[in-house]
C-alpha cells in the first residue's frame, strides 16, 4: 500500500503534473505558472510547443526534456534518477490540457511514485470535460474513452461495443478522420440519436454543433481540435413478446444459445444467464 500527501512546494525531489491551456494563453492557473518558474527542470510532449507557453509568459527553465510517448518508459527514468540525485523539483506538461489525459505522463507519474517521490496535479483546462458541459447533453454520467481506433474495421468493432451503454460517451478525433467516424458511428448506432461535436475549444473558432447522428454526419467542413459526444442509450421497457421473437428469430438463423444470451443481454441489459435460461426454453 502507498499514500500520497499533496507537496507543501518544498520538498525534494517531487514532481508536479502541471495542467496547460488547449487553445487560449490566458487559460493557465497562477499556482501552474508558479510551479513551472521555479523548477529545475520541465519535461514535456513537445519541446517547441511548450517553448512556445513559456516564452509567452517569461520563463526560462535551466533543463527543458523532451518525454513523449514513443520514450516516456526510458526518459522517466532517468529524470527520476536526475531528480533524485540532484534534490530536482520537476514539472511535467503536455501540449495542451492535463497530462495522462490521451497524452503522455502517466507512466512518468508511475516512475516517481514508485519510488515514493511526491508527486502532485495542478488542475486546470480539459477538452472532454469542457465539450461535455458545452454539448448540452447528460453531464450526470458519463464515460470518456479517447480516440476511437484508425482502422475502419476495429473502429466499427469499437462503437458496437458501445451502442447500449447508457451514459454520455465521450471521444477524440482527429480532423482527417472526422468523416470517416461519423459515417461508421451513424450506421452502427440509431441514425436519430443525438450527438454533439464540439471543436477548436477556446480558440476564435470554437463551435459547437448539435443534432442527430445522421445530421451530423453530413457535415463536411469540420477541422481543428475536436471532441465527438454521443448520447447514451435510454432505459428500455423490456417486452417479453419482442425478446421471445427475437430469441425465435435468432435461434432459426442458426445462432448458439451462448451467442444469443450475450447478444440480447446487451441490448436489453438483462442478466446473460437469466437470457441464457430462456433461450434453452424456447429451443425446447
Amino acid at each position: 500500500m502507498k499514500r500520497s500527501k499533496p507537496v507543501s512546494g518544498t520538498e525534494r525531489p517531487r514532481l508536479s503534473l502541471v495542467t496547460t491551456p488547449i487553445g487560449n494563453m490566458e487559460d493557465i492557473t497562477l499556482r501552474a505558472l508558479r510551479a513551472l518558474k521555479e523548477s529545475d527542470a520541465i519535461c514535456c510532449e513537445d519541446t517547441r510547443n511548450t517553448k512556445k507557453l513559456l516564452d509567452h509568459y517569461g520563463i526560462r527553465p535551466s533543463k527543458l526534456i523532451a518525454l513523449y510517448s514513443q520514450n516516456e518508459v526510458e526518459e522517466a527514468r532517468k529524470v527520476l534518477a536526475m531528480a533524485q540525485e540532484k534534490k530536482w523539483a520537476v514539472s511535467y506538461c503536455s501540449d495542451a490540457g492535463m497530462p495522462g489525459i490521451s497524452d503522455p505522463g502517466a507512466l512518468l507519474l508511475k516512475v516517481f511514485r514508485d519510488a515514493d517521490v511526491p508527486v502532485t496535479l495542478l488542475p486546470g483546462p480539459t477538452a472532454s470535460l469542457s465539450g461535455l458541459v458545452l454539448s448540452g447533453l447528460d453531464t450526470a454520467d458519463f464515460a470518456f474513452y479517447g480516440f476511437p481506433p484508425a482502422k475502419p474495421g476495429a473502429k466499427r468493432n469499437f462503437f458496437s461495443a458501445l451502442v447500449h451503454r447508457q451514459e454520455t460517451l465521450i471521444f477524440y478525433e482527429s480532423p482527417h478522420r472526422i468523416a470517416e467516424t461519423l459515417s461508421i458511428v451513424q450506421s452502427v448506432f440509431p441514425p436519430e440519436r443525438k450527438g454533439a461535436i464540439v471543436r477548436e475549444l477556446t480558440k476564435i473558432h470554437e463551435e459547437t454543433i448539435s443534432g442527430t447522428l445522421s445530421e451530423l454526419a453530413s457535415i463536411t467542413d469540420l477541422r481543428g481540435e475536436i471532441v465527438l459526444l454521443i448520447e447514451g442509450e435510454k432505459e428500455r421497457t423490456l417486452d417479453e413478446n419482442e425478446l421471445v421473437q427475437e430469441i425465435d428469430g435468432l435461434l432459426s438463423a442458426g445462432l448458439s444459445a451462448k451467442s444469443i444470451s450475450q447478444r440480447l443481454g446487451e441490448k436489453y441489459l438483462l442478466p446473460k444467464k437469466e437470457v441464457y435460461r430462456r433461450v434453452l426454453e424456447r429451443k425446447k
